[in-house]
């Protein structure tokens, strides 16, 4: 494995990146040759003078899989595994799906040679006894996790590279001391349980033989069944392999290494070809694929104690009893393995795993402190420290001097670091105190003798920088960094996979050989998970600063392209830059698009439900008005019951009339600014009219009305009555549907003098009928909405009210608050400000005009409709008016410029008429040269009842503007108001 620089920001990414596509477009021009390093196995060097195969499969002999790929035959293998459940090596579960060590081995398998499988015994009652009878019969095609015995090879073909390795072992329950490790002479007649059918039934014999102890054996089926008797009493413990992860045991003994293989039947040869090829491949590409399967699967073996014998324990509590504290020692200059970081303290993947074994064990230590590689080497030769953390195995040197070799808790490879561009070396670079190979061994790595020492690993970097034929052998960890601290980035570190270096600690012989079987079993039960967890916290990158002139400096032939790439790259940022907000801009959008969508789906839905209420309480006051103007037209209008209908028909359609107000105030709110229109009222008389409307809502449902008035301050004001009545009335209308029959509705009125000559009038309903949930109380302002309850089937609205109303108060500088509860009562609390009229008394709001009459005036009527005409008419007439008519705008403007100046008393026009509109004819009128054209009133009347639609008129001239249908009273009065003043 070759390990190259790369600068870290992603700028310098995306240049190697398009400098590769570079490289590669030529080499393709070029002619192809294979290149081997010098570190590779002597066998690959043969190939260097040979001809090769131009094809894919040159160099390997095809499997049947390979060669069925070849020749175009592309079907899908499907492999029969069988599949026998163990905790951590081979799961399954019904949520999850399939895991473990081996189920994760075979994925990888999967990658290379394109298999399917078909799992048997996942969920199934079949033991492995009956697994591998089935294999062996052809019955299955594959089965892992089997140990090599010469009788299993005359039936089953083995894979050519183990795939796991694991000891026999015998576990205990946690805390269990009734049997000590290595103190045999206690085990007589242990009850062992034992998977039956498996190699440990004959290991765990020979293992009792050798050591003079007699078991009574108890067989089982499978480990959930061990570890079930086990915490049943029905054994003392169990024998297992030391791949398999349990929980709440500790070891007793682990004996007997074996390795775990693939293994198939006698006729499977082609299958075992494919497979060796694909294991080939792994631990080529991937070496640290097993390392890393046994970082998730497995913890310390499944343990959580480690169990010593009985001298041990003893040796460990006279060791903490008497406070001993072991003195450490490691090279200051082995990064990351090993060295003194920024505060002057120990650091590093070797100095962190020590101390980690050393805590497990409840060991004191300190470290000898050393400052450079001499120091080291004097306190390991003059044995001044206690344990050496950092020793390479080695039995001869460790004899040699004087300490006694523990198993290893670390293990990694040889890398060659050298010339990014040299492959053969005159010059060896070694260091004091290395200790990591001999000279035969660096003989055997290169082919020069001429060696240089130097003291320490910058010196090697600066050394190997200035001399391109030189290199230098070191651990794979600490050659990545020093390949990452030289700034040129002319150095490239090889892996020589085949020379691994295997990590110890080495104890000081004067320290007792009883340290070693301690050590040997903490540095055994070490968790991988917390190796892989230590080795994480130093990643090249804390070492590694990079820079662009270490990548123009490292590829002085591609600094042109280099150039070129970086223009590109900046003007494709750019373009990436431009990019990206532009797509922020469009998900910015689209989420605006997407609320805007679900609020115009919630405002369909409850416009739906408005125009569907709006239908029938529109249609309830409508049928009122047809039923009994055809009773009366039936029945003649000599009927007794006649002006009792006619009444009825009046207030039906008043009702109907404030339905549709509220409908065309909802229509303009948030689209048209309410304009308010207010006159000089006398404020009690306000509160009396609307009292009498209330009360006759009432009546209608049989309801009761207490009316209180506290403090009424009577002087003139300016209100705009309509939308007064229009905000009260809603509320109290309300009150009354929801309001229980024979119900009673309490009204409070109170009023106050504020500051700047205002006064402030605060209206109170309160309903005790079936109230607001509190969810809805969150929405009873927004526009079409309306609760959903069954029990208000029978108080259907439009949902707009509120609306309304909040908007109506809020233009009179005002507030709406309201409390409800469900099933209580609603309470609604309306405050107005309204101006007061400085100087004014309440007499002066008796205008003289209201007293005169308009006998003998004349009136010029535009409109189109007949039946409109015809009321109108009906009206003015009663008030003995002439009525001048016209059924358009044109006529209406002939009509007034033909009739002499004078003889007009005011101008009643309709708005939409065809052949000129009425504004049109408004405009016309005010820029007529007559002498009256400026002052005749001229009143709109029309069905256009939008604010807009009010100040258009006022736009054209006219002087004020009444809504359809007409009320006669207010027709007749604002027609004098104009005449008269």
């Amino acid at each position: 494995m070759r390990v190259n620089n790369s600068l870290r920001s992603k700028i310098f990414k995306s240049m190697l990146c398009l400098i590769t596509v570079i490289i590669m477009t030529v080499s393709f021009a070029l002619p192809q040759t294979v290149r081997y390093s010098k570190a590779a196995p002597p066998e690959a060097e043969k190939l260097d003078d040979e001809p090769v195969e131009a094809n894919f499969y040159g160099d390997i002999v095809p499997s049947s899989d390979i060669a069925n790929y070849k020749n175009g035959k592309t079907g899908t293998r499907t492999v029969k595994v069988g599949y026998f459940m163990i905790d951590g090596f081979q799961m399954y579960d019904e949520n999850y799906g399939y895991s473990g060590y081996c189920y994760d081995y075979l994925q990888k398998i999967r990658t290379y040679t394109g298999w399917d499988y078909e799992y048997i015994g996942d969920d199934e009652d079949i033991a492995f006894s009956d697994l591998y009878r089935m294999t062996v019969e052809g019955e299955i095609d594959l089965i892992g996790g089997i140990t090599w015995t010469q009788e299993r090879a005359d039936k089953l073909i083995f894979c050519n590279v183990p795939i796991d390795m694991e000891y026999t072992t015998i576990y205990v329950k946690n805390g269990d001391t009734t049997f000590l490790a290595g103190d045999y002479s206690k085990w007589r007649d242990i009850r062992l349980g034992i998977v039956r059918g498996t190699t440990y039934v004959d290991k765990v014999r020979d293992f009792a033989e050798s050591n003079y102890f007699t078991y009574k054996g108890y067989y089982y089926d499978g480990d959930e069944d061990l570890i079930a008797a086990l915490e049943n009493g029905d054994i003392d413990a169990f024998v297992s392999g030391s791949s398999h992860n349990f929980p709440g045991v500790s070891i007793l003994a682990q004996f007997d290494p074996s390795y775990l293989f693939f293994a198939t039947g006698l006729d499977n040869s082609d299958l075992m070809d494919s497979l060796n090829h694909a294991l080939s491949q792994i631990e080529t590409v991937d070496a640290g694929f097993k390392e890393s399967l046994m970082s998730k699967y497995y913890q310390g073996n499944g343990t959580s104690n480690i169990t010593f014998t009985s001298t041990e324990k003893l040796y460990l509590d006279s060791l903490i009893t008497n406070n001993r504290t072991f003195t450490l020692l490691a090279n200051p200059d082995n990064c990351p393995l090993s060295y003194i970081d920024e505060n002057g303290k120990p650091s590093g993947i070797l100095v962190d795993m020590t101390t980690s074994i050393l805590d497990s064990i409840g060991l004191s230590y300190e470290f000898y402190e050393v400052s450079d590689r001499f120091e080291y080497i004097n306190a390991y030769n003059e044995h001044r420290a206690d344990i050496v953390i950092d020793f390479i195995s080695d039995f001869g040197r460790s004899e040699m001097g004087g300490y006694y070799e523990c198993d290893s808790y670390f293990d990694t490879s040889l890398a060659s670091v050298h010339n990014d561009k040299e492959y053969s070396y005159d010059t060896i670079v070694k260091r004091h105190g290395d200790g990591i190979f001999n000279d035969s061994i660096l003989q055997s790595l290169s082919d020069t003798d001429n060696v240089v020492f130097l003291d320490s690993l910058e010196a090697t970097r600066r050394y190997l920088a200035a001399h391109p034929k030189a290199c230098t052998m070191l651990p794979l960890e600490s050659a990545v960094v020093l390949v990452g601290q030289e700034e040129t980035n002319a150095l490239v570190a090889e892996d020589i996979s085949y020379r691994n270096l295997r990590f110890c600690m080495a104890v000081n012989s004067s320290c007792g050989h009883f340290l070693i079987g301690i050590f040997n079993k903490a540095c055994n039960s070490f968790p991988q998970q917390k190796r892989a967890e230590i080795i994480s916290r130093y990643d090249i990158d804390n070492y590694t600063p990079k820079t662009f002139r270490a990548f123009i400096y490292d590829n002085p032939m591609y600094g042109f392209v280099v150039i070129v790439s970086g223009l590109v790259i900046f003007f494709l940022v750019i373009i990436n830059h431009i990019g990206k907000r532009n797509r922020r801009k469009v998900e910015d959008l689209n989420q605006k698009l997407s609320t805007a969508l679900d609020g115009e789906k919630k405002a369909s839905e409850a416009k739906k439900r408005f125009f569907s209420n709006m239908s029938h309480d529109m249609r309830t006051p409508l049928n009122g008005i047809l039923g009994l103007t055809r009773s009366v037209i039936r029945n003649g209008i000599n009927s007794v019951n006649d002006l009792d209908y006619l009444y009825k028909i009046e207030d039906s359609a008043n009702y109907l009339e404030l339905l549709i107000n509220d409908s065309l105030a909802m229509s303009n709110l948030g689209r048209v600014e309410i304009e308010l229109n207010p006159q000089m009222c006398d404020p009690g008389q306000v509160f009396d009219s609307l009292k009498n409307v209330a009360l006759t809502f009432a009546r209608e449902r049989d309801i009761r009305i207490i009316l209180r008035r506290k403090e009424i301050v009577n002087l003139p004001t300016m209100i705009d009555y309509s939308r007064l009545e229009q905000a009260i009335l809603n509320v109290i209308s309300n009150a009354v549907k929801f309001s229980r029959k024979s119900g009673t509705i309490e009204i409070d009125l109170t009023s106050s003098m504020i500051d700047n000559g205002k006064v402030e009038y605060t209206l109170s309903v309160q309903d005790h009928g079936i109230g607001m949930s509190s969810d809805f109380q969150k929405t009873m302002f927004d526009a079409y909405t309306q609760e959903d309850r069954g029990e208000m089937t029978d108080h259907a609205g439009t949902g707009i009210g509120l609306s309304v109303v909040k908007s109506i108060v809020e233009k009179m500088n005002g507030r709406i608050d309201i409390k409800s509860k469900e099933n209580i009562g609603t309470i609604v609390t309306l405050v107005f400000v309204f101006d007061v009229c400085a100087g004014a008394m309440l007499d002066d709001l008796q205008e003289d005009y209201e007293q005169k009459s308009l006998e003998g005036k004349t009136v010029l009527y535009c409109e189109d409709n007949e039946l409109n005409m015809d009321i109108v008419c009906a009206i003015l007439e009663s008030e003995n008016v002439k009525v001048e008519k016209a059924w358009n705008g044109k006529e209406g403007l002939d009509s007034y410029t033909n009739l002499p100046e004078g003889s007009l008393a005011a101008i009643l026009m309709d708005i939409r008429m065809p052949v000129m509109d009425g504004l049109t004819a408004a405009r016309a009128i005010r820029n007529s040269d007559r002498e009256d054209s400026k002052t005749i009133p001229i009143i709109a009347v029309s069905a256009n009842a939008f604010e807009d639609d009010k100040k258009a008129s006022k736009d054209a001239g006219m002087n004020s503007h009444l809504s359809k249908p007409v009320d006669p009273k207010l027709l007749i009065s604002e027609i004098k108001k104009y005449v008269y003043i």
